[in-house]
């Protein structure tokens, strides 16, 4: 085996030192021994799951002396049945990668270089440490700013509970606000559980195929053949064949729209106008649930028109007993108003059984309360969409009216729901879509009910008590007596509260000082005031974090710890973040592979491990049914496991400044990290029904956790009789859906549910207005405006071949898609003087860039589409002009932050006015196959290396 292994290193080592040679098919070319020619290789198969995004695909691994040769599909896979992606078969290449870092390596020479020396880890781990105690000393904890990525970075739990461990308040993401944070909100506050998310575990009746129901699904920018293409695109392939129609709504001709019943292809960033046309007509020809929408949604409800809440009996009538109310005052079910069509008045409205209810509640109405004209919730909606007939609608999105009709009708009168995209979550409207997208299968009765996408799944889902809800999985509660659990009483989230408080104090520790520290370092989050339900990700709004290291103010940011991939890539205003980013006087940068963000802006870099070489049990692990232990299957130089790598900064910097009192809360870190294997290893068991990880992950494909289908699927819950003799309902405040959003209002009064006891408002007592129902909003920039100086308009979309800004190291995929194509329609070509494959430059009124055309009657004319690109050959040792990559064909240089969704802080990656015209291609690219041979796996046995400076 020795033999065997030095003989791969020698060629290993000469395809590096021989330019333009294939190692593996010229192996003959290196003298091998006699030991080595006659010997056999050790052949091992392997069971894991990809992270080439957050799908986490099953997979086999096949190993040669301990090199992958193969990665296959598991055929056991309930949704993939042995389906695996481009991403995932790219993962051969990139472990092995000569790109893959190994070692720490400390900078030599200025940023924007890419000179760099091999260090100890125990010396990484001394330096970020040091250089965040001095931050810390200078300026505070706040000035420690932490980066977080998207699913297809390697960890997501460990940034929240690192910046809860030091009190980091500042943390930011390309995706975030913009990628889910809005559907988790949505999910959350209008039914308690899950949204209409279709991709990763939401939305999963469209692919039951052992109970079958559904009759249509729409598709809402849902481009899941790009996104999901070994899952979701072959699972949805097999629901046509199951006769299920569908309604796609996309401005592009994606591969969902080629195989749909009715394409709607809307004005990009037109969805809102959509929206409240399916409302109006839904409403209009009375297609909506009416039972549903009287007993198990908050329509009825008559609201306040002060507070925009809706009213409680008690508020009314203040000697109302409420019969539904918890005589222990632990769980909350609050009785609302209605106007009552039985006794023509308003009328307390308890929570009963639908059979039980004292009222025959009106949905659409309004009524006097106590001297003051009061609308019912589902009014608000009528009144925010009755203006939106089908030609007004099809005025505004530029779809016909009669397709318009046929969709809405196919939709309402069969067993449907709505599956989306994240498309809106990338602009200034991703409130209004999410929250009309739920509550139009909520005001239609697309609930809990075999055929839609609003259900609750998995045994779990079913309860013996009011359900309850915390936004996140993190003890926030319990450690610091901070958050608001749904269904509890106001009385009893204030005890949980103070017993958090009490803890403390028994431990020698100021419990409330403590409390008020955690708070502090909440409400500390930057453009937070404005943006309140940041805090459901522990995320900042972006430009007020830029303009805070540029201005020092209000508080100095020093220490960047970046744990996500490539900024640059996937944020707009790239200049203005370069420039601010030098601001900082240090950064840390941890990944497998340099990026942009590496080369422009890092001082420390540190290597972390592939999902080949990463072992875990819960970080993206469950895909449809089936929960895999990911095993390490090989283990590259000295990469670090990243949830170690988190944990052992925390102790250096609480080392470096006396102890582990020094920061807000060392312990709390551990609610995600772990400092050794052997510290999780025993929680890893207990969840997986082993007796030892260790050895059972030698055979991981003999422990998928499985939930047959029949307890998966789980429908009616809210119907079930708990222990207080109710219907469970939702986990809302209302124990209903809540189609008209309060949580929205309270959130923008006083930052509701993430600080109680305490509140966020300004300095003068005001607080920002949140959309409770879906309202007609266009992006500042529309295609409805006249703009003959940027006359045309850009949406953008997924790639099978990347996820985000990774895999762009990748020697396959990027000979197949090397350089992004700016897809434009060939009219508008034509009148430019462009033909197919000619380069061209794009600019908005932020920046300019450029692209290949590609040209295709699947989008409009007046649209352009593109992907978002960096380039790697940009800082490659051989290039002429060293560079980060990320300038020449960047979608996002011309995108914005400068307007953004009242509610999440959302940003627009897409829906903004370009120009276009012919242009030179930028120099430097690699387009042709021979050109990406630096990329060709090299590092098939890799000891430690024993040179002291490198290039990435």
């Amino acid at each position: 085996m020795a033999a065997r292994k030095s003989s791969y290193g020698k060629l290993a080592h000469m395809a590096q030192k021989v330019q333009g040679i294939d190692w593996a098919s010229d192996a003959s070319l290196v003298e091998a021994d006699e030991q080595f020619a006659r010997s056999a290789p050790l052949r091992e198969r392997h069971h894991s799951c990809c992270h080439g995004c957050y799908n986490c695909c099953p997979l086999w691994v096949y190993t040669e002396d301990g090199v992958v040769v193969k990665i296959e599909g598991d055929y056991d896979g309930t949704l993939t049945q042995g389906c695996l992606c481009t991403k995932a078969l790219n993962q051969q290449h990139l472990v092995y990668s000569p790109r893959h870092v190994l070692h720490p390596m400390r900078r030599v020479g200025s940023r924007g270089g890419n000179d760099w020396e091999i260090v100890s880890w125990d010396e990484a781990y001394d330096i970020v440490g040091e250089q965040m105690a001095l931050a810390t000393r200078k300026y505070g904890p706040y000035s420690i700013m932490v980066g977080a990525g998207g699913g297809g970075t390697y960890g997501n739990v460990f940034q929240r509970v690192t910046q809860d461990a030091i009190g980091a308040p500042v943390c930011i993401s390309g995706g975030g606000c913009q990628c889910y944070l809005p559907a988790d909100c949505a999910g959350q506050w209008m039914r308690g559980g899950s949204n209409n998310r279709h991709e990763g575990n939401n939305a999963r009746e469209m692919w039951n195929a052992w109970q079958p129901a559904m009759e249509c699904v729409v598709l809402w920018g849902a481009q899941t053949s790009a996104s999901g293409a070994a899952y979701a695109a072959r699972a949805n392939a097999e629901m046509r064949e199951r006769g299920i129609k569908t309604i796609v709504i996309d401005p592009y001709y994606t591969e969902e729209a080629a195989k749909a019943d009715i394409w709607l292809p809307i004005r990009p960033m037109g969805d809102i106008a959509m929206l409240l046309g399916w409302f109006n007509y839904i409403i209009a020809n009375k297609l909506y649930d009416e039972q549903f929408c009287k007993y198990w949604t908050n329509y009825p409800f008559l609201v306040d028109p002060d507070t925009r809440l809706p009213l409680k009996a008690e508020e009314v009538w203040p000697d109302y007993v409420n019969p539904s109310a918890d005589p222990n005052d632990v769980y909350d079910t609050p009785a609302y108003v209605c106007f009552d069509a039985r006794t023509n008045s308003v009328q307390p409205f308890p929570y009963t059984a639908p059979e039980d209810s004292p009222v025959d509640p009106v949905v659409f109405c309004e009524a006097e309360v106590n001297g003051r004209l009061c609308k019912s919730a589902g009014q608000i909606q009528w009144e925010a969409c009755e203006d939106f007939t089908l030609e007004k609608t099809a005025e505004l999105t530029w779809v016909d009216a009669d397709t318009i009709e046929r969709a809405i009708k196919l939709y309402a009168t069969t067993l449907s729901g709505i599956g989306t995209g994240q498309f809106a979550d990338m602009s200034e409207l991703s409130s209004n879509f999410i929250f009309g997208t739920m509550a139009l299968d909520m005001l239609c009765g697309k609930v809990n009910k075999p055929g839609v996408v609003l259900t609750e799944q998995k045994p779990e889902s079913r309860h013996t008590a009011r359900p309850t809800h915390f936004w996140c999985n993190r003890p926030y509660q319990e450690t610091f007596g901070i958050g608001w659990t749904v269904g509890l009483t106001e009385g009893e989230n204030l005890r949980r509260s103070q017993a958090a408080v009490e803890r403390w104090n028994a431990k020698g520790v100021d419990g409330k000082a403590k409390q008020q520290a955690f708070v502090d370092y909440q409400l500390a989050r930057l453009g937070s005031l404005e943006h309140k339900a940041v805090h459901q990700w522990q995320l900042n709004a972006l430009a007020p974090v830029r303009e805070a290291l540029l201005t020092g103010e209000p508080y100095k940011i020093s220490v960047r710890w970046e744990q996500s991939g490539n900024k640059y890539c996937v944020m707009s205003n790239g200049e203005q973040w370069n420039e601010a980013y030098a601001n900082i006087d240090f950064c840390v940068h941890q990944q497998p592979h340099m990026t942009s963000t590496t080369i422009e802006d890092a001082d420390l870099f540190l290597p972390m491990q592939e999902w080949l070489e990463f072992e875990h049990a819960t970080e993206t692990t469950t895909q449809f049914n089936q929960t895999f232990m990911r095993k390490q299957i090989v283990h590259m130089g000295e990469t670090e496991d990243p949830f170690i790598c988190v944990t052992r900064i925390v102790d250096s910097l609480c080392e470096k400044l006396g102890g582990d009192d020094a920061v807000l809360c060392r312990d709390f870190q551990f609610n995600g990290t772990y400092r050794t294997k052997e510290d999780i290893y025993p929680a890893w068991a207990e969840m997986f029904g082993v007796k030892s990880w260790p050895e059972a992950v030698k055979h991981s494909e003999d422990h998928t956790l499985t939930v047959p289908i029949d307890e998966l699927y789980q429908f009616y819950q809210h119907l079930d009789i708990v222990d207080d003799g109710l219907p469970a309902g939702f986990a809302t405040l209302s124990r209903k859906c809540e189609p008209y959003v309060t949580m929205a209002v309270l959130n923008g009064r006083t930052g509701f549910p993430y600080h109680f006891p305490y509140t966020q408002v300004a300095a003068d007592g005001t607080w920002p207005e949140y959309d409770a129902v879906c309202t007609y909003k266009e992006q500042s920039e529309n295609m409805l405006q006249d703009d003959p100086d940027f006359p045309f308009y850009l949406t953008t979309g997924r790639v099978a071949h990347y996820h985000h800004t990774t895999l762009r190291t990748a020697p396959y995929s990027r000979e197949l898609i090397p350089v992004p194509d700016m897809r434009i329609n060939p009219r508008d070509a034509a009148d430019l003087g462009v033909a197919h494959g000619d380069w061209v430059e794009l600019s908005s009124r932020r920046g300019a860039t450029r692209g290949r055309a590609y040209l295709t009657e699947g989008v409009r004319p007046g649209v352009v589409m593109m992907e978002r690109f960096y380039f790697p050959e940009s800082y490659d040792h051989s290039t002429k002009t060293m560079s980060g990559g990320w300038r020449q064909c960047n979608v996002n240089l011309m995108a914005r932050d400068d307007v953004v969704n009242d509610n999440f802080a959302s940003a627009s990656w897409r829906g903004y006015r370009v120009n276009v015209r012919k242009a030179e291609a930028p120099e430097g690219l690699w387009t042709e196959p021979e050109q990406f041979q630096p990329l060709m796996p090299s590092r098939t046995f890799e000891s430690r290396t024993e040179e002291g400076a490198c290039h990435a």
